[in-house]
């Protein structure tokens, strides 16, 4: 009789108890909703949700239709979507190009797409309601250099601020919305959801609660004081027009002022200023560049940006070619050294 080798006291019985239950006429979408059961009762949040349902929405395109079942997908279907993503694909509004502007998908938008489907298809499989994983052997695209998400320049910055017409509601709205991002470094829908209780006026800061922030980490930011003498007048315009219980950041007709809408006012800004992209996350970077550039430290501007990781940090400070002429014009050691030694240039 054979007999297995235990060589490690406590080791597990291998299993291969893997339940099957395969319904091969399972679409695509049953499937999703299974999945999104699954990850509604593990706690994520609805724009988590809102991106998986995008995510496999953008598959279901390019198959043409909704009626193909998910386990007729094979690991040569989904290379060649990525195939499509990579060179074919048009873009949508709000697409993130490559930085280079030749109207494709950027290699980090089409790894999004890939790190979903592999995370949905994980699941799926270890469920036992797909036969077998076609994304166990896929691999994120590949480029030559890292794909930098860049700031906007001092003279972008001013060109988006000249162009606000502050005797507009909406426009001052935006107008005070873009300079809390560039003050702040908040992400867009932590400032959206700014009511009166998160903003303490005499201390400068806000309040950002666990419930909204993406890591789930309450963090309080400081802010300049003209940013919260804007958000003043701005809550009391709100509060005038739409009542006490209003958000900071309201739409013209008394709604939550929502991402959505303000990316399609700055798509719109984009085409009149006649800028490559424009996008919320960009006043993000811009700030957490500049912050660096005025003298700010990393680790405190990781804590101020809710980063997990230094790393995460570092990415978003990218400096140009410009920035770095200055820097060393302010900072070069030899400045000290000349003046020391009394030289002459």
């Amino acid at each position: 009789m054979n007999r297995r080798y235990i060589a490690e006291r406590g080791a597990k019985k291998p299993s291969n108890d893997r339940q099957l239950h395969v319904d091969r006429n399972t679409t695509i979408n049953e499937a999703l909703d299974i999945f999104v059961r699954a990850k509604e009762a593990e706690g994520v949040r609805p724009g988590t949700v809102r991106n998986y349902r995008s995510v496999v929405r953008y598959l279901q395109d390019w198959l043409d239709n909704g009626s193909h079942f998910i386990n007729d997908l094979t690991a040569d279907m989904i290379r060649e979507y990525i195939n499509y993503l990579r060179n074919d694909r048009s873009l949508y509004e709000g697409d993130e190009i490559r930085q280079n502007n030749d109207k494709k998908l950027s290699v980090n938008t089409i790894n999004i797409r890939i790190r979903t489907l592999r995370t949905m298809f994980k699941f799926l499989y270890n469920e036992g309601i797909i036969e077998a994983n076609p994304m166990m052997n896929i691999s994120q695209v590949k480029h030559d250099e890292h794909e930098e998400v860049p700031g906007l320049t001092d003279e972008q910055v001013d060109k988006i601020l000249a162009t606000y017409d502050d005797k507009q509601y909406a426009q001052w709205r935006d107008k005070t919305l873009v300079l809390l991002l560039l003050d702040s470094g908040l992400r867009i829908n932590e400032a959206l959801s700014l009511t009166e209780e998160q903003i303490d006026f005499r201390q400068l800061t806000l309040y950002v609660p666990s419930q909204i922030a993406k890591n789930r980490k309450q963090r309080e930011i400081p802010l300049s004081r003209e940013v919260a003498k804007r958000l003043r007048q701005l809550l009391d315009e709100t509060q005038h027009y739409f009542g006490e219980n209003s958000q900071v950041f309201m739409s013209a007709f008394g709604y939550d002022f929502t991402a959505d809408a303000f990316r399609r006012r700055l798509n719109r800004l984009k085409s009149k200023l006649n800028l490559s992209r424009l996008h919320p996350h960009m006043f993000r970077h811009t700030f957490a560049r500049n912050y660096i550039l005025n003298g700010g430290d990393l680790f405190t501007l990781q804590r101020i940006l809710d980063h997990a990781e230094i790393n995460t940090t570092r990415k978003y400070v990218q400096m140009d070619n410009e920035h770095i002429r200055q820097q060393h014009n302010k900072f070069s050691p030899l400045r000290n050294i000349v003046k020391r030694n009394g030289i002459r240039i």
